[in-house]
């Protein structure tokens, strides 16, 4: 998206835009930023993501297994 900034680490930014493309949203929190779920509500996931990780490629599967475990999914009733 074009309203943040690109992730410096490749894998991290496949797995954000993936994200953004399934509905999360981004913000500019902590060390780089947070994704927010679909679900608007006060209970819907978060996910920090990380702008300078030891481990690059392990920190994306974090985020990526996070999103998998999300409850609520789209909700956009199709």
């Amino acid at each position: 998206m074009a309203d943040r900034p690109r992730h410096p680490h490749k894998e991290i930014e496949a797995v954000v835009a993936d994200a953004e493309r399934k509905g999360w949203r981004w913000r500019k929190m902590g060390h780089w930023g947070r994704l927010f779920c679909p679900h608007a509500g006060r209970d819907g996931c978060q996910i920090g993501v990380n702008g300078t990780p030891k481990n690059p490629e392990d920190h994306a599967r974090q985020v990526m297994r996070a999103i998998a475990r999300c409850p609520h999914g789209m909700e956009d009733g199709s």
